[in-house]
Formats: structure tokens, C-alpha cells, sequence
């Protein structure tokens, strides 16, 4: 073959490993214990599941007769309905479409709006798999950046109307992960004037919306008037990321809603990427949300726990700010300490063998001379009391030197 091999550009970013890739690799390789504050699986977190009901489950089911649905299998649509109804949200099973993955359905929805080269409106702090999905999909991101004076909450002011008029989609992760902030329809009704202006459908991303606490309420935003189309699936709602199944949820005015059905069939119809097994065993799978979800809830209130407790004992308040989340599986911890941000991660993983994530990673904007880090409250509650104790200790060490 002459010359390079050929690529996309979508790749241009890719640039091999980084130097916590090869920390972590090493330990692995070595078999080196560290502790990871990184946790987002909690199939790999300790957790029990009906594993032998599940089998049951598949064992008698049909898993053999195919009769694809562009939109997913009714029964399986009306399982979701239900779940919505116990949340006291009423939805159609005509509104839903089924996809094996949230990140399937933002493609799903990044076609169906957009042109290769279009822009779309993510915010930061976010996710860092916005950027990731709009790369494959031949689009530019423009963040928007909400502010901790405001709680994280989207406010008109963060909108630019440059942005917004070049600007296919807004995006919205409600409840955020990792700030906890919750999109409330006070919050819709204060920006649903400038969707309607500039033409915008609203994306909300709502798979943690199980996880609010602290007398904190989400609720599914549905409308009549303007778009908004809402994203959720099984990885979060029965903490089982490999049960690929995930469902776009639209709103909006009606002949809107017809023509987005039917360019939506066009696309799904030309993937129909969702497995019939888990759609024929939704309404088994679903029964067991309420032992699995306690089980992440009580874990993540016991960790919230331990850090009131270190933070009082210690009074650390004047040294690392700690914002407890009000939603969510993430904390933020923010210190003078903890900057540069990358310089003190890797310290901390090379010195003590604790993985953590920077701000950085998620989009927060930099603040001068401080620095965040932010901590995974899934995390099994003896390894996350002795990473937060190593955490401490490396600053401890910092200051006597």
C-alpha cells in the first residue's frame, strides 16, 4: 500500500494513551491495589442483584421470534408508560422510540437535526461524551457554561444569541452529573421564550433522575408548544449498563411530533439496533428497580455521610470546599490544593494509588489558582473512606513540606 493509511478526521484527536492510561496499565499489569474514586459501574461496585431471576427470566421468554418495530416492541413501550406513570408522569407509548444506548439515541437525534458541520449547544459542566458523539457525527459543540453562584442551573443569561442563532439543538443533563442540578419546569418556562425564538428543540438527558435526595423533586418536562425531547434508559434507572436499552421520549407541538416520527422510523429502520431478548423481558427486568436502586441510594447517602463527617472532625471546611450533591452518583471537592488539577491527580495516584477525575474532564470552568477534583459516591464505603483519608494525607504531606 502507498503512502499512510487512511482515516477519518474524526480521529484527528486521538493521540494514544495518556499518562493515567499508563499509570493504571502498569498497576493492572503488576497486579498494584489502588483505590478507585472513578466508579461508574455498579455492576463492578459491590452491589446484589436477582441474577438468578433475571436467567429465569430470559430462560422463559421468546428470544427467537424477530418482529421488528422501528419504534421497539409495544409491550415494551407501555412497560416505560408505566414506569413514568409511577412517577405520577403521564406519556403515550406512541412517543417513545427504543434504542440499545443513550449515546445510540443522541446519534439517533444528532441525524435527525443536523448537517455534517451544524453546531450544537452542550453545557458545561457536563458530560465529556457530548463532544465524543458530536466528532463522530460530523459536528461542532459550543458550550454554555453554568455558574456555582447559580447551583449549576441553566440561566438565560449563559445563552449567547450568536450561539443560539447558529445552534441546531440545546442539550441538557438533568439531573447533572457531576454538579446535582436539577432543570425544573420554573427553570423550562424561563427559556422556553428563546427555544421558540430561535427555533430550538431541547434535548434533556434524565437517566439520573432515580438519584435526588436531600427533599430535591425531578420531574419528566413535557410540552406542548415547543420541542423537548427527553433521554433515559436502563443503564441508570436498574444500575445494569450491559442491558442495552434506552428510549428517546418526544414532546412538542403536533405536527411536529408527526414529521419527527416520521423521520425518526427512517433512522431507526435502517439500524433497528435493539435486541429483542431484553425488549421481550422489560416488564420482568423493571420489577426489580426498587431493591436495586436502595441499594445505590443507601450507598451513596452513606458515603455523603462519611465526607460530613471527615469535613467536621478534621475542619477541612477552610482548606477544600465540598459541594454535596443534591442528585447524581459524583462529589466536587475544590481546594487551592488541587491545582493544577492534573499535577496533583497524578501525584495522588502515583504517591498514594487513588484514581480520581479533574474538573477539567467535565468541563469546569478554571478558577484562579484552585482546582476540583471530583469523586465517585458509588464507590464501596470502605475504599472510599480510605481514598478520601489518602486525599487528605497527601495534603497534610504538601503543607509540612
Amino acid at each position: 500500500m502507498k503512502g499512510e493509511f487512511r482515516f477519518s478526521n474524526r480521529f484527528s484527536f486521538q493521540d494514544g494513551e495518556n499518562e493515567f492510561a499508563e499509570i493504571l496499565s502498569e498497576y493492572k499489569s503488576q497486579n498494584v491495589f489502588y483505590i478507585d474514586l472513578t466508579t461508574s459501574n455498579p455492576t463492578q461496585a459491590g452491589f446484589q442483584y436477582p441474577s438468578e431471576a433475571i436467567r429465569h427470566s430470559f430462560q422463559t421468554a421468546d428470544l427467537i421470534t424477530y418482529l421488528p418495530d422501528p419504534q421497539g416492541d409495544k409491550k415494551a413501550r407501555d412497560t416505560i408508560r408505566e414506569y413514568y406513570k409511577s412517577k405520577g408522569i403521564e406519556i403515550e407509548s406512541e412517543d417513545l422510540f427504543l434504542v440499545s444506548s443513550s449515546s445510540e439515541a443522541y446519534s439517533y437525534l444528532f441525524k435527525l437535526f443536523c448537517d455534517a458541520g451544524d453546531s450544537i449547544l452542550i453545557p458545561a459542566p457536563g458530560y465529556p461524551l457530548f463532544e465524543f458523539l458530536s466528532v463522530m457525527e460530523g459536528l461542532r459543540t459550543i458550550s454554555y457554561y453554568t455558574k456555582k453562584e447559580n447551583l449549576w442551573k441553566l440561566q438565560i443569561s449563559d445563552l449567547e444569541p450568536t450561539n443560539l442563532a447558529r445552534s441546531k439543538l440545546l442539550l441538557i443533563v438533568s439531573p447533572n452529573n457531576p454538579t446535582g442540578s436539577i432543570f425544573t419546569a420554573a427553570d423550562f418556562e424561563s427559556i422556553k421564550e428563546l427555544l421558540i425564538n430561535y427555533n430550538i428543540p431541547l434535548i434533556i438527558d434524565e437517566v439520573f433522575s432515580d438519584y435526588v435526595y436531600d427533599g430535591e423533586v425531578h420531574s419528566t418536562l413535557i410540552d406542548t408548544e415547543t420541542p423537548v425531547i427527553t433521554v433515559n434508559g436502563l443503564s441508570k434507572i436498574l444500575g445494569m449498563p450491559g442491558m442495552k436499552l434506552s428510549w428517546i421520549l418526544l414532546s412538542g407541538p403536533a405536527p411536529w411530533k408527526r414529521k419527527t416520527k416520521e423521520f425518526l422510523e427512517l433512522i431507526s429502520d435502517t439500524y433497528l439496533s435493539v435486541n429483542t431478548p431484553v425488549q421481550n423481558v422489560l416488564s420482568d427486568l423493571i420489577q426489580w428497580r426498587t431493591m436495586i436502586q436502595t441499594q445505590i441510594l443507601k450507598r451513596i447517602q452513606r458515603n455523603r455521610t462519611i465526607l460530613k463527617q471527615i469535613f467536621s472532625e478534621l475542619d477541612l471546611s477552610k482548606k477544600i470546599l465540598c459541594d454535596l450533591p443534591k442528585a447524581g452518583w459524583y462529589c466536587i471537592l475544590e481546594s487551592k490544593a488541587f491545582f493544577p488539577e492534573e499535577t496533583f491527580s497524578l501525584r495522588l495516584l502515583k504517591d498514594k494509588q487513588v484514581y480520581i477525575h479533574t474538573g477539567e474532564m467535565f468541563g469546569f470552568p478554571e478558577v484562579e489558582n484552585s482546582g476540583r477534583i471530583i469523586l465517585s459516591l458509588l464507590t464501596e464505603t470502605e475504599s472510599f473512606e480510605s481514598g478520601i483519608e489518602r486525599i487528605i494525607k497527601i495534603l497534610k504531606e504538601a503543607e509540612n513540606s
